[in-house]
């Protein structure tokens, strides 16, 4: 049986109901008036066809850049070049696609002091993680870790390994090795302090010492304490190996910066 062909109007009539779909603030709907809705997931498709008369002139210049839907990043040998790209740019943009610029968050940077793309930080011989999102993703892992959600163990790793994951394997394309290997200590000792305060006395603590063949006397330590979290008891009783046999994504093992394509065809 042969597949339905859509005519040439079909993807047009989609797009203008997404365009005319409205948005939801809050718990109400707002109808859409101009362009499309900021966040929408229509918005980097939709951007990419209206920008594509941007970068077919772009390269008619031989203007090297870099686009993610209304991100753009254009690569130049000097200052000067890179003024005229940015009036270039700036005149087709506004004046042939009716688009304004932000000016605010346009600007030349050199890549000796780095140039923030996407989330990343780029420099000459590097690329690294921009702070924000280190600080962003602690913020996340630190809403599925608290401590006093009585949550057990298994299901706060169930629910945060989706959000490691999809962090490393963006930023992974960073050169963040250590970035990588430090998070992972600080996410173990924030599931150590769960694990602790789950067993509220240090008796429980003591009998999974025992469990592992540790011999006593064991020193009686406060199991609400974030101190004590990395001291060597807690280490003892929850080794870096069992948070892997629990099913904690282990990032330590991701390949980072020029090797991150081979990471991604692991983890999949």
């Amino acid at each position: 049986m042969k597949g339905q062909q859509l005519s040439t109007t079909e993807p047009l009539k989609l797009i203008n109901q997404f365009l005319k779909s409205g948005v939801m603030i809050g718990e109400h709907w707002e109808a859409s008036k101009v362009g499309s809705p900021q966040g929408g997931v229509i918005s980097p498709l939709i951007s990419n066809i209206y920008l594509d008369a941007f970068d077919q002139e772009m390269k008619k210049r031989n203007h090297r850049i870099v686009r993610y839907a209304d991100d753009i990043l254009i690569l130049c040998c000097t200052e000067k070049a890179a003024q005229d790209a940015l009036t270039k740019a700036t005149q087709i943009l506004e004046q042939d696609l009716k688009l304004t610029v932000n000016t605010k968050k346009t600007h030349i940077a050199h890549s000796n002091k780095g140039v923030k793309f996407l989330g990343v930080e780029i420099g000459s011989r590097y690329t690294r993680i921009q702070s924000s999102k280190l600080k962003g993703f602690k913020r996340k892992v630190k809403q599925l870790t608290k401590r006093n959600s009585g949550i057990n163990l298994v299901e706060i790793i169930k629910r945060l390994n989706p959000v490691i994951r999809g962090f490393v394997n963006y930023f992974s394309i960073a050169n963040c090795k250590g970035e990588l290997k430090a998070l992972a200590g600080w996410i173990r000792r924030r599931l150590r302090a769960v694990q602790l305060k789950l067993w509220k006395k240090p008796t429980r603590l003591h009998r999974r010492l025992k469990q592992l063949n540790f011999k006593p006397p064991f020193e009686f330590i406060k199991m609400n304490s974030w101190r004590n979290t990395n001291s060597p008891l807690s280490k003892y009783a929850m080794p870096n190996l069992w948070f892997e046999e629990l099913g904690l994504y282990s990032i330590e093992q991701v390949n980072t910066g020029w090797l991150a394509p081979s990471a991604f065809r692991k983890t999949k």
